[in-house]
């Protein structure tokens, strides 16, 4: 990485191939962080990603070793000397097993931040279950007001373990260099979900209303907050929950005597009937470029090929497949979105 970066000069070691741990590394490469991957040798079993996945590890480093071996031990132990940060994601008690754990660590580095991302933490009943994205929405409450739908998306992964590791691990970072101490991070998943299902089970602790499908607003109960398909097949967002903006909404669509019923539980299916009817008249982006500018809180249901197109990428060299394309980093006060900004700017 260059110098610029936020997170310039700072080393991490990461144990990880998928899921969270390699989303929470990504964001701190993307930051300006060098990260370096350990991986096993070649011909030890082990899960790789497809190529292009995880930002094909972009700007990252790598290095192979045998920790089952005194030497690869040794050698990783002389890589945590000169590091910041280690982050892992075997199961609890793997990597003390290894001689690679915290303790051993911090023996190396006392200053190191030692991030442990699991799907369930180190301790409790479910500690040592095994699991994907999907199993931890579940036990987190989300799946549960989804439907019968997936979030088609590593929600759980992304959001919850890598995002909750990374600002966990910047945190930390930066109490050592007020107090001069490494720090230990047992990262769950599933604590990471609850995190993004504050606002259903706050409402449940304090009321005893339940979140589910279609029950309230945010999983599907008023027309206001909902999709609509459109006359070419293709759908607008509607997310018009406060009164002026569902009130412009209406009025633009030809609808205004619906505006006071916005939340009328006895009027929803003829408000929702009426909203659909009048979408299916005009194609997505016409309806669109008529009614976001006018405080709708309308925006078009983009296909994953739309959405890969409509924000900024970048060429990436790979070795063994070529020059790929790939979405660029979209953290604000990463490298690369500073470099977007730069170029604007000239």
């Amino acid at each position: 990485m260059g110098t610029d970066g936020l997170l310039a000069g700072v080393t991490v070691l990461d144990h990880s191939t998928v899921g969270p741990a390699a989303r929470a590394t990504a964001a701190l490469r993307d930051l300006g962080a060098t990260v370096v991957k350990v991986a096993a040798p070649v011909s030890a079993a082990r899960i790789d990603p497809p190529f292009y996945a995880y930002g094909a590890h972009r700007e990252m480093k790598r290095v192979r070793l045998d920790l089952k071996s005194d030497d690869g031990v040794s050698r990783f132990l002389g890589l945590v000397a000169d590091s910041d940060a280690v982050v892992e994601a075997f199961r609890p008690g793997v990597a003390d097993r290894l001689g690679v754990g915290y303790d051993a660590c911090r023996k190396a580095n006392p200053r190191i931040v030692y991030c442990a991302i699991s799907g369930y933490g180190s301790s409790g009943p479910y500690a040592r279950w095994a699991g994907h994205d999907i199993n931890y929405l579940a036990v987190g409450g989300y799946l549960a007001t989804q439907g019968n739908a997936l979030p088609g998306a590593t929600v759980a992964d992304s959001a919850g373990g890598g995002m909750h590791a990374a600002i966990s691990i910047l945190a930390a970072l930066l109490r050592r260099e007020k107090w001069a101490s490494g720090a230990y991070l047992d990262v769950s998943t599933t604590n990471g979900v609850l995190f993004l299902m504050a606002l259903q089970i706050d409402q449940y602790l304090a009321t005893g209303e339940e979140a589910g499908p279609g029950t309230t607003l945010l999983t599907g109960k008023y027309a206001c907050y909902d999709t609509y398909e459109c006359r070419d097949g293709k759908a607008v967002s509607v997310g018009a929950i406060e009164a002026q903006f569902f009130r412009n909404l209406c009025e633009a669509l030809g609808l205004p005597e619906l505006a006071a019923a916005q939340f009328d539980d006895d009027r929803q299916d003829e408000i929702r009937k009426a909203l659909a009817e009048a979408f299916a008249q005009k194609d997505r982006d016409v309806w669109v470029s008529e009614l976001a500018p006018k405080d709708t809180c309308v925006a078009p249901v983009l296909s994953v090929a739309e959405a890969a197109h409509a924000f900024p990428q970048l060429d990436v060299d790979l070795p063994e497949h070529g020059r790929i394309r790939q979405l660029a980093s979209t953290i604000a006060g990463s490298v690369m979105a500073a470099e977007r900004e730069a170029r604007k700017r000239r």
